[in-house]
């Protein structure tokens, strides 16, 4: 990564999160007694001169408490699932009181339909930008070309990219195309959709641990980063646990990574 810039991982988990009001399994019970392997939903940050967010998680505020982030410049959709939109009108009243000006967001028009009616009472607080596939976007010293997944309609990942530095991030997708995979292709580092352990629930939507490793040594890279984790399902499997097994794999170099809320690079 560039020292120009910094990834900040404000969220890791999945849309249950972890720990799970509702459960009991190993993986909570650990998020309960060590909060730091605790995981709010998936978002992320890229800190160079501004701030450019990627996603809004429902709890953007406290990530943002947490990590010390008090002004946002733009914001970019993967999809418009609440998990990944349900932040935003905590940002109505950074607009309103300190930025005065509508706030940049960026999505396909799938994803900006739905977004219109929910948070109808604070659209004025944003400008709305409709972006298309394999559209490139520029801020910052940095540019994100628009790269579809397989979530939902609307459901796209961001080729990431700084000087010589190129990484991807999808939160949320099953299987990537050829056309996605071809620009992939020297990638240095991958953060992705590793929703399950063992069994995948949803085949064509999501990605397992498993998957995601696979697809980072089919392209090559340095680092492979597991985002939007369950840690429940299929196989609850505690984090400090999920990093031993990993630690064990013949990865031929290529670093695996299950990143805490909160992790830096």
């Amino acid at each position: 990564m560039p020292a120009t810039h910094e990834i900040i991982f404000l969220g890791t988990g999945a849309s249950c999160g972890n720990p799970s009001f509702y459960c009991g399994c190993a993986a909570c019970e650990e998020a309960v007694a060590n909060p730091a392997e605790a995981k709010t939903n998936s978002s992320l940050a890229i800190h160079g001169a501004e701030m450019t967010l990627i996603d809004t998680a429902p709890e953007l505020r406290i990530q943002f408490a947490r990590e010390g982030i008090h002004s946002v410049d733009r914001v970019l959709f993967t999809h418009e699932h609440f998990d990944h939109t349900g932040g935003l009108p905590q940002l109505e009243f950074m607009v309103r009181l300190n930025r005065k000006t509508p706030l940049p967001i960026y999505a396909l028009a799938e994803t900006f339909e739905p977004m219109k009616t929910h948070f109808d009472w604070m659209w004025d607080t944003v400008e709305p930008h409709v972006i298309e596939p394999f559209q490139a976007l520029e801020f910052d010293g940095m540019s994100y070309t628009v790269l579809p997944a397989s979530h939902c309609p609307g459901a796209v990942g961001f080729l990431m990219q700084a000087g010589d530095w190129r990484g991807a991030y999808f939160p949320d997708t099953g299987p990537l195309s050829t056309e996605v995979l071809e620009r992939l292709e020297g990638i240095d580092v991958l953060i992705h959709d590793s929703t399950f352990i063992g069994r995948n629930w949803t085949e064509g939507t999501h990605s397992t641990v498993e998957d995601t490793i696979r697809l980072g040594r089919e392209l090559g890279v340095k680092a492979v980063y597991l985002a939007h984790c369950t840690l429940h399902y299929d196989t609850p499997t505690p984090a400090t646990a999920l990093r031993e097994q990993l630690a064990q794999l013949d990865t031929g170099g290529m670093q695996v990574i299950l990143p805490r809320d909160g992790d830096r690079f």
